[in-house]
């Protein structure tokens, strides 16, 4: 387990120094959808670059060398209740991270059925995080986009990871 913090001051759990807020499906699916309604195309963007500076912020926060890192990304992203991560395939050049339950993917499967394009924006922007500071990359270095998505009908999503 992940230490996670109280600040008693501002009442705030903390999450390697950084504020941490919890949400269930429910909130983040519609919060999802809200945000893919105002932005369009561009949703995804800004997802993932939230998630991926949050993310990125705690863990190059919590230290530890790059294998270290991945492992612990994953305990995290368990934690948090994102579902599994399965980050074994990924590498300092890229490769392919799984999530068999990815709560994004199945709570939109669950509060609204299929959907056309993946869900798991803030899931790529998780896993760009994690090989960012695993391998020392700068952000720009590395891209990651949902290859296959449960929210789409596939049996898991799976996340192709570009290091450039």
């Amino acid at each position: 387990m992940i230490e996670i913090a109280h600040d008693a001051d501002s009442n705030t759990a903390l999450l390697g120094g950084q504020p941490l807020v919890f949400h269930c499906h429910f909130y983040n699916c519609a919060l999802q959808e809200a945000i893919e309604a105002g932005l369009g195309e561009d949703a995804g963007d800004v997802q993932r670059a939230a998630a991926q500076e949050a993310v990125r912020l705690s863990l190059a926060e919590l230290g530890g060398p790059g294998a270290e890192v991945l492992g612990r990304a994953s305990a995290l992203f368990r934690q948090l209740g994102f579902g599994t991560l399965d980050l074994a395939g990924v590498g300092p050049r890229g490769g392919l991270a799984y999530s068999p339950s990815s709560h994004y993917a199945m709570g939109w499967v669950a509060t609204r059925g299929t959907r056309p394009t993946p869900a798991c924006a803030f899931v790529e922007g998780f896993v760009a995080a994690a090989v960012i500071v695993a391998h020392g990359l700068t952000p720009e270095r590395v891209r990651v986009r949902e290859a296959e998505c449960f929210a789409c009908g596939a049996e898991r999503c799976a996340f192709r990871v570009e290091v450039r």
